[in-house]
């Protein structure tokens, strides 16, 4: 192995790089570090997980010196040099930066992933070793990186699922995989999952998409559990109140669920895998598919029957009711629904464009027919918003506020549904409660149906989350 150590990232810039081709092949080209970053050349890149008799995970939080995600906690990793094999440069580093000689016999491959990102085009090819590695083995180069840490798999899983800054790993399919395949290698070791109240998942949806959630479980052991579906832009990461619900259902015996799906934020890129094929597609308030929403839930309440859940709440909050109540129309397999603040989205889009409607929908399902679905049509919506989720007749037209639609046939949802609405909903234009709950009452005449009003409250239920976890709980153990 040829050993080079370099004394400054300046220096390190000067390192030649094999220059590869869009599908990983080496090619006769050789260029410097700060070339191949430059003019964005494919090149290659190793990374290991060094993981403990414990089960932990060592990494360093990386210095100011480094040009890219400098302060945050990473892995072992290195650019692989011209004269150098993937595994000489993993030594190589590991020696450079933390001090340590790893036994090349012990390294294992774990998986390689090809990363065209605004930065540069790599390949990165990663590694694990399992060792008995000590804290007095270890000796930082304090000019990579500035302090070591050894970290519980579910607390690293945790950040990266939450995006977080302090690490270099991020909520996306490939760290998603690449944290199933460690959790597995991983498995019987001595880690704090056994002990945690708090478990993160990723749901898997069968259209290929990828979302994070959370489990919070009760004390004791039990099979009942509330699965919450959020509203328009929604993440669970940042909502205060979803604090309160955890420690009130997990009192009365429920574990709690709660996940993201393809309508979480205003906007972001929504990462799918399909046959093998990694795409990335606009997602978000914005651009959501309502359509779509079933495979979300459908993979919320497949994850819960899956760990041995037999008693199975759906709530849903604002469009979060449309999706629960539209998975119900179509699935039919939970019998305990609670809708929080239900919405009609035809009125709502209605309110807000005036004597617009009916143009900006058929102008919606146009660009949809013509492959255009991103196309805005408002400052907020896109076309297959629009057209999938405000237009009359589509999958998400359920609850029919507005007084000139027909209700004369009811949803075919028999199974209990309590719905609670504050006093102060600006979702209703104004109607009176008792309408409101009239009508609905109309729409779920199949079903056993529950209506509660928690006074002065918003759409938010600001400073009324205590009274609003009581009545859910209440409104489950009626349903009987």
């Amino acid at each position: 192995m040829n050993e080079v150590h370099y004394e400054s990232y300046q220096e390190k810039d000067k390192m030649l790089l094999k220059v590869l081709d869009e599908n990983g092949n080496i090619t006769d080209i050789e260029a410097t570090k700060k070339e191949v970053h430059e003019k964005h050349l494919w090149h290659q890149e190793v990374a290991i997980f060094i993981i403990n008799n414990e089960g932990k995970i060592l990494l360093q939080k990386r210095s100011e010196n480094v040009h890219y995600n400098n302060n945050k906690w990473g892995m072992v990793a290195n650019h692989v040099g011209a004269d150098q094999t993937l595994v000489d440069a993993l030594l190589q580093k590991a020696k450079e930066e933390i001090g340590y000689n790893i036994n090349q016999n012990d390294i294992r491959y774990l998986t390689m992933l090809k990363r065209n990102e605004e930065r540069e085009q790599r390949f990165t090819y990663f590694y694990y070793i399992k060792t008995d590695i000590k804290d007095k083995d270890i000796n930082l180069n304090t000019y990579l990186a500035i302090e070591k840490k050894w970290f519980d798999f579910y607390d690293l899983q945790e950040l990266m699922l939450m995006n977080s800054d302090e690490v270099v790993f991020k909520n996306t399919p490939e760290y998603i995989n690449i944290f199933g395949e460690l959790s597995k290698i991983i498995k019987g070791t001595n880690t704090d999952k056994e002990y945690r109240k708090k478990e993160f998942i990723i749901l898997n949806t069968t259209d290929g998409c990828f979302f994070p959630g959370l489990i919070q479980h009760a004390d004791k052991e039990t099979k009942s559990i509330i699965i919450f579906i959020h509203g328009s832009g929604g993440n669970f990461f940042k909502a205060n109140y979803y604090e309160d619900m955890f420690e009130d259902f997990n009192y009365y015996g429920y574990d709690f669920m709660i996940c993201n799906n393809r309508g979480s934020e205003q906007f972001y890129r929504l990462h799918r895998n399909i046959a093998g094929v990694n795409e990335t597609i606009q997602a978000g308030n914005m651009y959501e598919n309502f359509d779509e929403s079933i495979y979300d839930v459908s993979a919320a309440v497949n994850y819960a029957k899956m760990n041995g859940y037999e008693d199975i709440i759906l709530i849903g909050q604002s469009l979060g009711t449309l999706k629960v109540q539209y998975y119900c129309e179509q699935i039919g397999d939970i019998s305990k629904v609670i809708l929080l603040s239900p919405v009609d989205m035809v009125n709502r889009f209605r309110s807000r464009v005036d004597n617009q409607y009916d143009e900006l929908i058929s102008k919606s399902k146009k660009l949809v027919e013509e492959g255009k679905p991103y196309e805005m049509l408002t400052k907020e919506y896109s076309a297959i918003k629009i057209a999938s989720t405000m237009s009359i007749g589509s999958k998400a037209d359920l609850f029919m506020l507005e007084e000139n639609r027909d209700i004369s046939k009811p949803l075919n949802y028999k199974g209990f549904v309590s719905i609670i609405a504050g006093s102060n909903e600006h979702v209703y234009k104004g109607w009176s409660m008792e309408y409101v709950e009239n009508r609905l009452r109309q729409r779920f005449k199949n079903a056993k149906f529950q209506f509660h009003i928690i006074p002065n409250s918003t759409h938010n239920y600001n400073e009324h989350e205590k009274q609003i976890s009581k009545l859910i709980v209440d409104s489950i153990k009626n349903m009987i």
